[in-house]
């Protein structure tokens, strides 16, 4: 039994306002799924697999954002068409927008005091869960 691979079009024969970064800039991020949102960070497919697909099989195999947030770097890595790069690139982008949800957050790295620094991470992650 043979069995027909589907038509995945790469990005760049796409119509331009089909293109997930074109339609970024020209109706703002809200307008993408979050697979189009993930595809933008990857940059890149595969052979046979454009950004798009994988983004969405990425996101399903980890069951969504959140899983795609607690996801490892080896985890990552392991995946068909994640290398470190894309991996790193991922990792980075969720921690980011986990510290624009946490309010008064600083660089840990740059903590001069990490102890402190973590206890007052504490304080604000305990105010925000049982605000909710």
């Amino acid at each position: 039994m043979t069995q027909t691979a589907e038509y995945r079009p790469l990005i760049r024969d796409m119509p331009a306002d089909e293109r997930p970064r074109e339609r970024l800039r020209m109706r703002g991020p809200e307008s993408l799924t979050n697979a189009e949102l993930v595809a933008i960070l990857l940059r890149t497919g595969t052979n046979g697999e454009n950004v798009v697909a994988v983004a969405q099989r990425i996101l399903a195999k980890f069951g969504g954002l959140r899983g795609l947030g607690a996801a490892g770097f080896g985890e990552l890595c392991a995946e068909r068409a994640m290398g470190e790069a894309k991996a790193a690139q991922l990792i980075a982008a969720v921690e980011l927008g986990k510290r624009t949800v946490m309010p008064g957050h600083r660089n840990a790295a740059s903590s001069a005091r990490p102890r402190t620094s973590t206890r007052s991470s504490l304080r604000r992650w305990r105010s925000l869960t049982a605000s909710s």
